[in-house]
């Protein structure tokens, strides 16, 4: 039997007010995205660099009303969980692939600085 491993640990500072939905099945769902900032010094100038990847975190039940209480745009925040990802049609037809967060653990972070 193979061992498999889905851990995902990330800090970053949301981009928008979460949302909160209530799903069919009476779950609540809290969802918001993270963009997480990166810095590297560019080889040729010397000058730094500075961009961001973005997440979309899904958090359910006790988290997902708490989550969204607590947070709102610029929250800093870190998130604990598993890595999902599913296929869907777009908008246009087209055929996406759609990877997120299912959040395990959440620690609310300090803003940052004149936010």
């Amino acid at each position: 039997m193979t061992v498999n491993l889905n851990q995902v640990a990330i800090t970053g500072n949301l981009v928008r007010d979460p949302s909160l939905v209530t799903l069919a099945s009476g779950h609540v769902l809290c969802e918001f995205q993270l963009a997480s900032h990166h810095r590297k010094r560019d080889e040729v100038t010397g000058a730094w660099q500075e961009w961001a990847d973005y997440f979309t975190v899904k958090a359910f039940s006790f988290q997902a009303r708490t989550s969204h209480r607590a947070l709102s745009k610029g929250s800093g925040v870190a998130v604990s969980g598993r890595l999902s990802s599913r296929r869907m049609l777009g908008p246009d037809g087209a055929p996406r692939h759609i990877a997120e967060i299912i959040a395990e653990a959440i620690q609310f972070l300090a803003r940052p600085p004149g936010s």
